[in-house]
């Protein structure tokens, strides 16, 4: 089984923006959010919210599953309507510009 790992920082100021799209996928849009896992071949799915002692505040992401390592390009590029909404929302809280290359992996140490 594939897995990625990723601490992704909040844009400052995107803190609450970020809570209420966790909000989202574990509330009103969890059965669309567990259809977008399924469909990317994402068995698990988790976050953590990192409060750093400079006041800046990151994500940790861990996604598991036989798509792990094709899932942020296929979300990011799907014309489904939930993984739009996903996308504009990861990228609106985080920064990302999916338009460009995508980071380096985060490498596994031990």
């Amino acid at each position: 089984m594939g897995a990625i790992a990723m601490a992704v920082p909040i844009v400052p100021g995107k803190e609450n923006a970020w809570a209420e799209f966790a909000s989202q996928v574990t509330g009103a849009r969890k059965a669309e959010f567990d259809d977008f896992n399924a469909r990317h071949g994402i068995t698990d799915h988790r976050a953590w919210l990192q409060k750093n002692p400079d006041g800046s505040s990151l994500v940790i992401v861990v996604a598991e599953g036989p798509g792990a390592e094709t899932f942020m390009g296929g979300f990011s590029t799907s014309d489904n309507e939930f993984d739009k909404w996903f996308t504009e929302k990861v990228a609106g809280a985080h920064g990302f510009d999916f338009s460009a290359p995508p980071p380096p992996p985060a490498e596994r140490r031990i």
